[in-house]
């Protein structure tokens, strides 16, 4: 058998194998487990977006407030924000239930809000005001935002002291704002507050994004 049969054979006996140990590469901790924390954050994503069409598409019998539209553009912005950051667990060596169960929290928090955020979908043809309803759910919205807050910071803690220092007196002070200003919107219905607190917020998390989470790290 010519030798240059024999190299043609060996060669691509090289190259299936090695596409087979490519193929059949077992699946890390981080990949798997970040299955169902995307698919959390995509339904609560789903929802806003689903929420906004029926609002488009009812745009006749929905009477539309400012300050609920300023908030869907904030609970979506800190859904992407939520998975953007989720992407900080990937060098967690050693998972267990107890921590995945934790880390499920977060996104879990913002599917709830989402949910509140909007009526319950139904007819399009119904007659909402979306300023009644803000205002008829506000109290267990923000109380559900707010509790992003502390398990926000305990996440950061949980990977390691050295990236929680590093996040540095940025991440500390907007936290602090964060967490007092929707325990405030969860308290008051005044409506000044309200609008007020709508853009500040807004305002405050496209900063806070550009300052901490801009890079992919």
């Amino acid at each position: 058998m010519p030798a240059r049969f024999h190299f043609e054979l060996d060669r691509e006996f090289v190259l299936t194998s090695n596409l087979e140990e490519q193929t059949f590469q077992p699946m890390a901790a981080f990949e798997y487990l970040s299955v169902l924390i995307s698919i959390i954050l995509a339904l609560g994503m789903t929802r806003v977006l689903s929420g906004v069409g029926e609002m488009l598409q009812a745009r006749c019998h929905r009477r539309i407030y400012w300050v609920h539209v300023i908030w869907i553009i904030n609970l979506f912005l800190y859904l992407v924000i939520a998975w953007w950051i989720f992407y900080r667990w990937r060098n967690q060596q050693s998972w267990n239930f107890y921590l995945f169960v934790f880390v499920l929290i977060s996104p879990t928090l913002l599917y709830l809000a989402s949910m509140l955020l909007f009526p319950r979908e139904g007819e399009v043809d119904r007659a909402i005001n979306y300023k009644t309803h803000y205002y008829a759910n506000h109290r267990a919205f923000f109380i559900l935002f707010a509790l992003f807050t502390p398990v926000d910071i305990a996440d950061s803690l949980l990977k390691g002291v050295p990236h929680f220092l590093a996040l540095g007196s940025t991440y500390f002070i907007s936290n602090a704002l964060y967490f007092a200003g929707l325990t405030t919107a969860a308290i008051t219905r005044n409506e000044q507050y309200h609008e007020f607190y709508a853009v500040f917020f807004l305002a405050q998390t496209i900063v806070i994004s550009f300052l901490i989470f801009q890079v992919l790290v």
